[in-house]
């Protein structure tokens, strides 16, 4: 297996460079300052908030489907849209530290296969375009507690975007960002393309990475230097029509569609696969759509190259019907053989090893779908 090729890198120094800052103080703070520091709601400019919709343009919250329509879509899927998972806060800033503080809420505890980390911790990233550095030193304390985390993090020297990765389950009231007085912030560089979307399980949301970077939708928009929507519901991504009605209308330049494994039969998954993929193409005829299989930890059995058929199925079809913007991933390929059992916790759920793995698999076909290289 190959290392993912993320391609040339695509520092935006210069555009960088461009950017005005202003001084944090002539912002409106979120609360008094604290140990010399001035605190900004994340949510209000400079700050860019990637992945999920605005909360002042969906209810006051921070939800992955429309906040408006709950009661279209399954408890399990209503519920599961407060988690973050996908969502980004960007900014530019010449402060050499920042103190970050994240007050939570809906949190999905009790999981015992999956480290706090991943479950409600966040990650923080420094650079533009799709060269970034984590910036890792700290990041435990940014789950010490399922309800509210804070911590102080420095920077690299000099002028640096800054982005800032949500949990993967659970769900935040309210994001701060603190700046020593004196420093100044402005808004993050432009992202390369439009949105990728990720459909699918407790996989696709992100399970069971150690750490929010680590989830392979994640990793792919790094790698693209795009906002990820990320649409994985734990065990309730069942090919509903109001999800797909959703994602028909996000703005995208790619949809990966990865749901196979919540399907509680091969006959449903038949009902629901092709439908639910017509339900976004109705609504953009053009979008690129790639088809993504669910992960084997063994040789697969009758009834899960029944559901490979299933997926593989609807994109030959698109193919017949004159579709040239539809790509299709077999899982087989994500995992080496003779060491399938360290890519998962459980035989189930990918580590950090398994989902990059299927990063590495998935990217190429969602490279090409943007970039029309087929």
């Amino acid at each position: 297996m190959s290392v993912l090729d993320f391609g040339e890198f695509t520092d935006r120094a210069a555009e960088l460079a461009a950017i005005p800052l202003y001084p944090v103080a002539s912002y409106m703070p979120s609360a008094p300052e604290q140990d010399g520091f001035c605190f900004l709601y994340a949510n209000r400019a400079p700050f860019v908030l990637g992945g999920i919709d605005p909360p002042e343009q969906n209810g006051g919250e921070y939800y992955r489907l429309d906040a408006a329509k709950k009661a279209e879509y399954s408890a399990a899927n209503a519920s599961l849209a407060d988690c973050t998972a996908g969502g980004t806060i960007r900014f530019t800033t010449d402060a050499e530290e920042i103190f970050v503080r994240v007050r939570l809420r809906s949190a999905v505890l009790g999981m015992h296969h999956f480290c706090d980390r991943g479950v409600y911790g966040i990650d923080v990233y420094a650079g533009t375009g799709n060269k970034r550095k984590y910036l890792g030193e700290m990041m435990q304390h940014f789950a010490e507690s399922p309800r509210e985390n804070e911590g102080r993090l420095s920077l690299p020297a000099g002028v640096n975007e800054v982005m800032i990765e949500l949990p993967l389950y659970s769900g935040i009231t309210s994001v701060e960002i603190g700046f020593p007085k004196g420093c100044r912030i402005g808004e993050p560089t432009k992202r390369d393309i439009l949105p990728v979307a990720f459909y699918g399980s407790s996989i696709t949301q992100g399970g069971c990475v150690s750490r929010p970077g680590n989830a392979y939708g994640n990793i792919i928009c790094r790698a693209l230097n795009a906002d990820c929507r990320n649409f994985g519901f734990s065990g309730s991504a069942l090919g509903e029509t109001a999800v797909a009605a959703y994602i028909a209308g996000c703005a995208l330049s790619c949809f990966v569609m990865d749901y196979d494994y919540n399907s509680p039969s091969c006959e449903h998954l038949s009902a629901t696969h092709e439908p639910f993929f017509q339900t976004i193409r109705t609504r953009q005829p053009k979008l690129p759509v790639v088809f993504v299989t669910h992960p084997f930890y063994d040789d697969p059995t009758e009834d899960d190259l029944a559901r490979i058929a299933v997926v593989r199925q609807t994109y030959e079809n698109a193919l017949r019907n004159g579709d040239q913007n539809v790509f299709f991933v077999d899982s087989r390929n994500f995992f080496t053989p003779e060491f399938r059992d360290l890519y998962a916790v459980d035989y189930l759920h990918p580590n950090d090893l398994g989902q990059m793995s299927m990063a590495q698999v998935i990217f190429p076909a969602v490279q090409a779908a943007v970039f029309k290289k087929k």
